[in-house]
């Protein structure tokens, strides 16, 4: 597992900005364009509940549903996936891979402190951003079972290799390969 020392606490948005389920769509739209936001977090007695983004939107648009008369429960994302203060940045870009999210909020003990967005790992460093994201949707995608020869770095030894072979999973050497073989 890959770890930058930088911590999702360092990065996050911590003026968070938050509607309720019941507020209408069209009140959400005019919180974004006030505070220039692609989504919010939506809070219920102080618990996250889910999250409205410009997508949800569009799919209220398409629907024909009228956004003054539609509360926001009826289009966010239900499935609000947080993250902690204390985690590593590219556990949360790993997570936001995973679940093809562009925010997390970030919660302690049970309470939102924050919002970490693609956008505040981008601000870090791009090039930081870029390696994080690539190693995480490497490292989220399938195995997929190849004849032709995989090249690059030893997920064991880190040592490069022209000819990788996947042994459970995880790309390795030759060497490496023929302890996991020797292996009981």
């Amino acid at each position: 597992m890959m770890e930058t020392g930088i911590k999702v606490g360092d990065v996050m948005g911590k003026g968070v900005i938050t509607v309720g389920p019941k507020d209408s769509i069209k009140a959400a739209c005019d919180v974004m364009a006030k505070h220039d936001l692609s989504g919010l977090t939506v809070v219920k007695g102080g618990e996250v509940v889910g999250v409205l983004t410009q997508g949800d939107i569009v799919k209220l648009i398409a629907s024909g549903a009228d956004a003054s008369k539609t509360s926001v429960s009826g289009f966010m994302g239900k499935d609000a996936y947080n993250i902690e203060p204390e985690a590593d940045i590219y556990e949360a870009a790993k997570l936001m891979v995973e679940k093809k999210v562009k925010r997390l909020p970030v919660l302690k003990d049970g309470r939102l402190v924050g919002v970490l967005t693609q956008a505040d790992i981008v601000r870090i460093s791009p090039s930081v951003y870029d390696l994080i994201f690539e190693k995480a949707k490497v490292e989220s995608a399938p195995m997929v079972e190849t004849e032709l020869p995989l090249s690059g770095e030893c997920e064991e030894c880190g040592n490069y290799s022209e000819n990788l072979k996947n042994a459970g999973g995880t790309l390795m050497c030759g060497d490496c390969f023929a302890e996991y073989e020797e292996q009981p």
